[in-house]
């Protein structure tokens, strides 16, 4: 039978020629991959604010991530669980499944060997060090080489930055000995997953000393990453400042492919905020008040000696002059932040009852003598924590405080009559 082609059959055919050729260079980057699907995100619900909220998401995927944005945005985290930076406010949070494909390697990529030993490490005040590269399709950094010159093994912290200077991925890898004059060729192991896009930095945030090479050490910008991508020029202080200098990063292998991402679902966080008290951060009290006497307002009150809101006192603490004490509230179970308060002590008018009060010997080693005009009807003794560790019923005019047992330091005495109290310190021996 003899067949007769038109020409709109030749041009279908040569249609499907160009397009079965396309089809065939793109299987060479990458052997594709499918859609994930996220079925269900969980959190916490409700959290106190300044604590972490663990998320699960449910999914068919490689690998979950967590963004702050519906699309694009910033990525906060991998994984599930994962662990949220504390937080301040209701705040939501979206997972993304992904799946990976990929293709064939590329090895010997960027520059594959320096010609010089000229060598440095990353100096602290213009870190990080490294490379600007771009990426034509997805591709994943698997190793590159470095060459070390420092005679002691030390630790290379590398970081993957986008074009807005985000970490994207960070690792720290130890690495041996060098040496200065035959520098050692070393493989970092990074499997960096890079999205297609423009302006990356792969740099080195510390390091040994490691050979990088000066304009006029190496042929020049810019260097291919295979036909996937292109290596453009050096870079420091996360900026463009030395862009002919290649820094560090040889040899690099590289596997092209494609992430596969799901639709992100959102998972909200709810943040319970507490209103720290509110009052005067100078105030002034006399002799024989307490926390208690203190003007505050606030609910659930909960009194502290240390600014990290480790140590707990009770309201009784007798107020010392020139002291910080710190205060929080409670509702619902969340605790706000801490309000200082530092007291001064006035003179004010003493208590007539009181006006003869005396003690001795101070510093005392086993018991103390206090004695006043009128009765005392109990004597309080607090540690420096504000605890209490002595407590004595009386009723007469002279108590004996054996206080033989306490350990050595500072210990407050709170003394009260039946119209007035007062306080004073004495070290214990």
């Amino acid at each position: 039978m003899k067949l007769n082609y038109s020409l709109k059959d030749k041009f279908l055919q040569h249609s499907l020629v160009l397009g079965l050729s396309l089809l065939l260079s793109g299987m060479a980057y990458s052997q594709g991959c499918t859609d994930p699907v996220i079925t269900a995100t969980s959190g916490p619900g409700t959290i106190c604010e300044g604590e972490t909220a663990s998320l699960t998401a449910t999914h068919n995927g490689q690998s979950v991530n967590w963004y702050d944005a519906a699309s694009g945005g910033n990525l906060l985290g991998s994984g599930s669980p994962f662990v949220s930076a504390p937080l301040s406010a209701t705040t939501s949070f979206w997972a993304e499944a992904v799946n990976g494909g990929t293709g064939t390697p590329v090895t010997g990529a960027a520059r594959v060997a320096p010609t010089n030993t000229t060598n440095s490490a990353v100096v602290a005040v213009t870190s990080p060090w490294g490379l600007s590269f771009d990426a034509n399709v997805d591709f994943t950094i698997n190793t590159v080489d470095v060459f070390l010159a420092s005679n002691s093994p030390g630790t290379v912290v590398m970081q993957l930055k986008d074009s807005g200077l985000n970490i994207i991925e960070q690792v720290s890898i130890a690495v041996p000995a060098g040496n200065s004059t035959t520098p050692v060729q070393h493989t970092l192991n990074l499997d960096f997953f890079v999205p297609a896009g423009l302006d990356y930095d792969l740099v080195a945030e510390s390091s040994p000393n490691m050979v990088r090479e000066f304009s006029s050490g190496h042929p020049g910008f810019p260097y291919p990453i295979g036909t996937i991508g292109t290596v453009v020029g050096g870079t420091i202080n996360d900026n463009n400042t030395n862009s002919t200098v290649y820094y560090f990063f040889y040899n690099w292998t590289v596997t092209p492919g494609e992430n596969c991402t799901s639709a992100r679902m959102e998972e909200v966080v709810n943040v319970t905020v507490t209103p720290a008290p509110t009052g005067d951060s100078n105030q002034t009290f006399v002799a024989g008040e307490t926390l208690a006497d203190l003007d505050v307002t606030g609910t659930n009150l909960t009194w502290y000696s240390d600014a990290a809101g480790t140590n707990v006192i009770p309201d009784t603490t007798p107020l010392q002059d020139g002291t910080t004490y710190y205060v929080s509230s409670t509702d619902n179970s969340c605790e706000s932040q801490l309000l200082a308060i530092t007291v001064t002590e006035t003179l004010g008018v003493p208590n007539e009852s009181l006006r003869e009060l005396r003690y001795y010997p101070s510093p005392v080693s086993t018991v103390l003598e206090i004695s006043n005009a009128e009765p005392i009807l109990k004597v309080e003794v607090y540690n420096i924590l504000g605890q209490q560790v002595l407590y004595v019923n009386n009723d007469t005019s002279e108590v004996s405080l054996d206080m033989a047992s306490l350990n050595a330091g500072a210990y407050f005495i709170k003394v009260a009559t039946e119209t007035g109290a007062t306080s004073f310190k004495v070290l214990k021996e």
